[in-house]
């Protein structure tokens, strides 16, 4: 049984119910990816919620230093989101060094190269926040994905030192690992992937397979005030997968 002392309602006045913290009313995100389900969902949330959402994709790199400011009008934002991720299932035997490139850069390099033209560009805010789509492949090993585990395990690396990096100029850095995803399986990369792999993984959530409003929910959570501290972080949303 509880002993604590008596305990009061808090006085009217000092409660501020016209505080939404999941509100994104005058912030301007920019939303790197190509136009999946996913990327719609977490668009479309975005913008209920009040933010003003711009979308790019380009593969570029090498074109991003001057694409990307220029798609931005040179107008500062309040908030990036990376929702990069290229899966690919394929035995070692069968991967080439092509392969690589393309993973490494896709999920990881397109990561650095867009947050080094916004820092050299200035066009992140002070108190701004970056939040990355990276996988539960960074932490759980699978097979026939070493090359796309090791990209996403790159990523999370990356979202560490930049929190720290970033952090004078109150800027967060944070990552979504994600396990399966009901908007996943539109990709024939996963469709087919059973024919190399022991099974169907998404039965070993425990949850089930994880709704993609679930991740554009807490997208908008690291994005908005409600998070002022939370930075240099990996949050996983698997149903259950990796307990």
């Amino acid at each position: 049984m509880w002993m604590g002392g008596n305990w009061r309602k808090p006085r009217k006045e000092f409660v501020d119910t016209s505080f939404n913290p999941m509100s994104l009313s005058a912030k301007r995100v920019l939303l790197f990816g190509d136009s999946c389900a996913m990327n719609k969902t977490i668009a479309e949330c975005l913008q209920k919620l009040g933010a003003e959402v711009v979308v790019f994709y380009d593969e570029a790199i090498e074109e991003l230093e001057t694409a990307l400011p220029h798609f931005l009008e040179h107008k500062d934002i309040d908030g990036f989101v990376f929702s990069v991720v290229h899966s690919e299932f394929k035995p070692i035997r069968f991967v080439k060094p092509g392969n690589v490139t393309s993973l490494m850069k896709d999920n990881y390099g397109l990561f650095i190269e867009v947050l080094r033209v916004l820092s050299k560009s200035r066009l992140l805010k002070h108190g701004s926040s970056v939040v990355a789509l990276s996988s539960i492949s960074s932490v759980r090993g699978m097979k026939t994905k070493t090359v796309f585990c090791s990209a996403k395990a790159a990523l999370d690396a990356a979202v560490r030192c930049l929190a720290l990096e970033l952090g004078e100029k109150r800027i967060r850095v944070n990552s979504i690992q994600k396990g399966y995803v009901n908007t996943d399986f539109v990709k024939d990369s996963v469709k087919t992937a059973t024919s190399v792999r022991d099974g169907d993984d998404a039965v070993k959530s425990i949850l089930g397979v994880t709704d993609a409003s679930e991740i554009a929910n807490l997208t908008a959570f690291l994005l908005g005030d409600a998070a002022p501290t939370i930075t240099g972080t990996s949050f996983v949303i698997d149903g259950g997968y990796t307990a």
